[in-house]
C-alpha cells in the first residue's frame, strides 16, 4: 500500500530536512524496464540480502571484524540504527558477509571505516535498482484546461551505455543485461514513468507490513512522443500525456487513404497490439483436394511470396528438372509455375507465372511474373550474406525451428512463433531477432487490401504429400473467405 502520511507531514512541516529524489522507469518492451536516477548518490546502500550476505550498489573491500553502521527508516517513519560486524571476505566483489543480519533490511545505509563512496552509486527504491544517467526533465507543468503540458526530457547522448556489451549494464554492481543493438531512436514511442520520494524513504523497510509501504509522491507517465534536439553531448525528447487527445476527430478513424491501420499480427502476440489476426507463424490450414493441410505462408511487404528454397533447388543445390527459365521466349510455362532465371553471375532470380501459356521473360516490370523470394532454415554456424546490388535478394532464413541439421534439411519442424527474417549484415552467429543490426524481418504486410487477401485466401497446389513448407501460393484466390472485418481503409501505415 502506499504510505502517504509521512509525506503529508513532511510537506506541512516548516522545514524539509530531507532532499527530494527523482526516479524514472523507461518501459522498453513487455519484458524490459530500465531504472534509473538523475542525481549523484554516494551513499553505500544494501540492494539484497541472502543469508549473512549483502549484496551492495557499490565494491567494497572490507577488513574482517570491522564495526560497520546501518541505518534507515521503519514503516512509521522513524530512525532505526544498528551495528554489525564484518565476519568474511567478499564473496563477489559487491557482496559482504556480516556475523548476523538480523534487523537490517534493502535500503538501509552503511557507513565505517574502510567504506569507500561513488558519485554514482544506483538507488534502491520499491525493489529496483536505478542507475545513475545524466538526464533531465523540464517544462513539467500541472493544469486543468487548456492544451496538455509537453515536458522534455534531455538524456546523455551514450546509446552505447545500455548495450548489453556496456559494464554499466553489466558490472558488479548488479546491472542487469542490457539491451541488443539498442539506438536512441528506439525509445520514441516508449513509455517513462517518473517518480519522486525524499531521500530518507530510500532506507524505509517495507519488510513489516503485508504490503509495502512505499512512500512517494503522485506518479507521473509520459510517452516519449519525437526527437527535439540531438547533438554529440545529448538528445532532448519531447514528451506527451498518455492521454493527451490533442488533435482527436470525430468519428475517430479518418476514411482516407488506401493503407490498413492494423498493427501486422498484432493478436498473435502475448500483448494484443493490433485486430490482426495472421498467425506470427504464418500457419494456415487449406482444403486439399478434400484433405485439411497446414501449411506455413510468407510475404514481402511487397506482397511477395517467401517460399521454401527447396521447392525448386535440389537438396545439391542444382535447379529442378523443368524449373529453369531459358532467359527467352523459346518455352512456355503454365500458370503458378515457378522458375529460376539465371543473373548472369552464378545466381537466381526466382519467379511465378501469373498466366497461362506464358513465353515472356520475367522482370519486374512484366506482369506476366511475380518475383519470388526463397528461404532456408536457419542453423547457427551457417554464414548468411548480404546481396552486393540488391538487398531485396540477401538470404532469408526461418527461425526458430526445431530439428534443423543444415540448411537443405526437408524434414525440420516450424515453432509457433517461426517466421521470416532478412540478413541485413553478413554473420554466421548471430540469431534472428527483432531489433537487431543483422537481421529484419522478411515476412511483412504491405498494408493495402491485397495483402490481406493473398493470406486470408489462400490456395496451394494440391496433392502435395508434404504439409509443411513444400508449397507455393497460387495466383488463384480462395475468395469465399472472408477478410477480417474492420482493418480497411485506412490513412497510414503502422
Amino acid at each position: 500500500m502506499s504510505n502517504a502520511n509521512l509525506l503529508v507531514a513532511d510537506v506541512q512541516s516548516l522545514e524539509i530536512s530531507s532532499p527530494l529524489v527523482s526516479l524514472f522507469e523507461l518501459e522498453y518492451d513487455a519484458d524490459s524496464t530500465l531504472y534509473f536516477h538523475p542525481g549523484l548518490s554516494s551513499d553505500v546502500r544494501i540492494t539484497n540480502i541472502n543469508g549473512a550476505t549483502l549484496t551492495l550498489n557499490s565494491s567494497q573491500d572490507l577488513t574482517v571484524g570491522t564495526t560497520l553502521t546501518f541505518s534507515g527508516l521503519d514503516t512509521a517513519g522513524s530512525a532505526v540504527s544498528v551495528t554489525k560486524t564484518v565476519a568474511g571476505g567478499n564473496p563477489d566483489i559487491n557482496t559482504l558477509t556480516l556475523n548476523n543480519t538480523s534487523s537490517l533490511h534493502v535500503g538501509m545505509t552503511l557507513t565505517g571505516p574502510g567504506i569507500t563512496t561513488t558519485d554514482y552509486s544506483p538507488i534502491v527504491f520499491d525493489g529496483n535498482t536505478y542507475y545513475a544517467l545524466p538526464m533531465e526533465m523540464t517544462d513539467f507543468e500541472v493544469k486543468s484546461d487548456g492544451a496538455h503540458a509537453r515536458p522534455t526530457l534531455a538524456v546523455g547522448n551514450v546509446e552505447s551505455i545500455l548495450r548489453t556489451s556496456s559494464v554499466f549494464q553489466n558490472g558488479d554492481d548488479g546491472g542487469s543485461a542490457g539491451l541488443t543493438d539498442f539506438s536512441m531512436d528506439k525509445l520514441i514511442g516508449k513509455r517513462i514513468v517518473k517518480r519522486q520520494t525524499l531521500e530518507k524513504y530510500l532506507t524505509l523497510d517495507p519488510t513489516a507490513v503485508s504490503t509495502k509501504a512505499i512512500v512517494e509522491y503522485p506518479k507521473r507517465s509520459y510517452i516519449l512522443d519525437s526527437v527535439k534536439q540531438k547533438t554529440e553531448n545529448s538528445v532532448v525528447f519531447e514528451l506527451a500525456n498518455p492521454f493527451d487527445l490533442q488533435g482527436i476527430k470525430l468519428p475517430r478513424r479518418q476514411i482516407i487513404g488506401k493503407y490498413c491501420p492494423w498493427a501486422y499480427q498484432g493478436l498473435s502476440f502475448s500483448t494484443p497490439s493490433g485486430a490482426c489476426s495472421w498467425n506470427k507463424n504464418g500457419e494456415v490450414s487449406v482444403d486439399d483436394a478434400g484433405t485439411e493441410r497446414k501449411y506455413y505462408i510468407y510475404f514481402t511487404d511487397l506482397d511477395e511470396p517467401i517460399v521454401w528454397k527447396y521447392v525448386i533447388h535440389n537438396s545439391n543445390n542444382t535447379i529442378q528438372s523443368g524449373k529453369t527459365h531459358p532467359g527467352n521466349t523459346s518455352s512456355s510455362f503454365a500458370i503458378d509455375a515457378l522458375v529460376a532465371l539465371s543473373d548472369g553471375s552464378g545466381g537466381y532470380t526466382y519467379w511465378r507465372s501469373e498466366t497461362a501459356s506464358n513465353t515472356t521473360v520475367p522482370s519486374a516490370t512484366n506482369s506476366a511474373w511475380q518475383q519470388v523470394r526463397v528461404y532456408v532454415p536457419y542453423v547457427s554456424g551457417t554464414t548468411f550474406s548480404t546481396h552486393a546490388t540488391d538487398a531485396l535478394r540477401s538470404d532469408y532464413v526461418v527461425y526458430p525451428v526445431n530439428n534443423a541439421g543444415s540448411v537443405a534439411d526437408a524434414s525440420f519442424d516450424f515453432t509457433a512463433t517461426s517466421t521470416v527474417y532478412k540478413v541485413t549484415s553478413t554473420n554466421n552467429s548471430v540469431a534472428p531477432t527483432t531489433p537487431s543490426n543483422y537481421w529484419i524481418r522478411g515476412d511483412q504486410c504491405g498494408k493495402l487490401l491485397n495483402s490481406c487477401k493473398i493470406r486470408y485466401q489462400a490456395k496451394n497446389t494440391t496433392g502435395s504429400a508434404n504439409a509443411n513448407q513444400n508449397t507455393i501460393p497460387l495466383v488463384e484466390l480462395d475468395t469465399i473467405q472472408a477478410l477480417p472485418y474492420g482493418g480497411f481503409p485506412g490513412s497510414r501505415k503502422i
